[in-house]
């Protein structure tokens, strides 16, 4: 503001040989604070990891392949024993829906580990997959941590349990 008014001033100056009277100029007080010396910074870090699904009788909603078409497994019988509480979100690969309130996690070491689910909370959810967010050890534990469907759903893990792959023999 004061310098348009010096231009102004100026070019008034410089048109005319008699010195204008010099107009009122209204120039706001500044006042100049010392810089604080403290600075806040917030950093947040959050990690949100994501469990793919894989295809299983209870998601698949696509067409059957063709019976010819079909190669004969043997069929797989899981028994379950006893699991550690936590896992390491890092080993878990994937996951498979398979029964109504628990979901199968696949990890690297290609092991399942059955999720049973908190009451109220459906399998089918998470046909998607899930998301769950990382935290400072790094693992997903029964009683602690909640997993995210990408249909909005949260659950929380209420306990694990290994599955042990039991060859079934057939009779036919």
């Amino acid at each position: 503001m004061l310098t348009s008014a010096a231009l102004i001033l100026g070019a008034l100056s410089v048109a005319g040989d008699a010195a204008p009277a010099p107009l009122p100029v209204a120039v706001p007080a500044l006042s100049i604070e010392p810089p604080s010396a403290h600075f806040q910074v917030v950093i947040e870090q959050q990690l949100i990891i994501r469990v793919p699904a894989r295809r299983s009788p209870l998601t698949n909603f696509s067409a059957p392949p063709a019976p010819s078409a079909r190669i004969r497994e043997t069929p797989i019988v899981w028994k379950e024993k006893k699991a550690p509480k936590c896992v390491a979100m890092r080993d878990i690969m994937g996951m498979q829906a398979v029964q109504r309130d628990s979901i199968d996690l696949i990890t690297r070491q290609n092991r399942r580990l059955r999720a049973q689910l908190n009451r109220g909370c459906r399998a089918l959810d998470f046909y998607a997959g899930f998301y769950m967010k990382g935290n400072k050890d790094g693992r997903l534990c029964e009683d602690r941590d909640e997993i995210h469907a990408r249909t909005g759903a949260r659950c929380e893990v209420d306990k694990f349990r290994l599955m042990v792959p039991v060859p079934r023999d057939d009779d036919d």
